[in-house]
């Protein structure tokens, strides 16, 4: 990587001139996907509901054509999980929702001691 690139090609902005870029940097997606999307909170709340739903809900869903995105995503997760009988849908949802289960190990931990002597003569 070059760590001092050449800039002799470039001008510098002169103050009390028009900007270059009077728009400035768009905004990223994800701040304009806060501003008019949904908070976490909501999401996980549509993740709980439908995860109560039955198979018959879940496929009105679907059919439905005022369904949002995320609706028509899990209820589509749900059904092909439930049609190769995986858990796997269910699982990454309860866990983005309410979170990892708490995990215990049990650990041995042996204590050695050494005594290190040493002559310096």
């Amino acid at each position: 990587m070059n760590t001092k690139p050449k800039t002799d090609h470039l001008t510098p902005w002169q103050p009390g001139t028009p900007s270059p870029n009077p728009g400035g940097r768009p905004r990223k997606f994800v701040t304009s996907f806060k501003r008019d999307g949904l908070r976490q909170s909501q999401v996980n709340d549509i993740i709980l509901v439908m995860l109560a739903m039955n198979e018959a809900e879940l496929t009105a869903i679907v059919d439905n054509g005022n369904a949002t995105i995320i609706e028509l995503t899990i209820a589509r997760a749900l059904l092909n999980g439930a049609k190769k009988g995986s858990l796997y849908a269910i699982e990454s949802l309860l866990n983005r929702s309410i979170g990892m289960p708490r995990i215990t190990q049990d650990v041995n931990i042996e204590q050695r001691s050494f005594n290190i002597t040493m002559s310096l003569e």
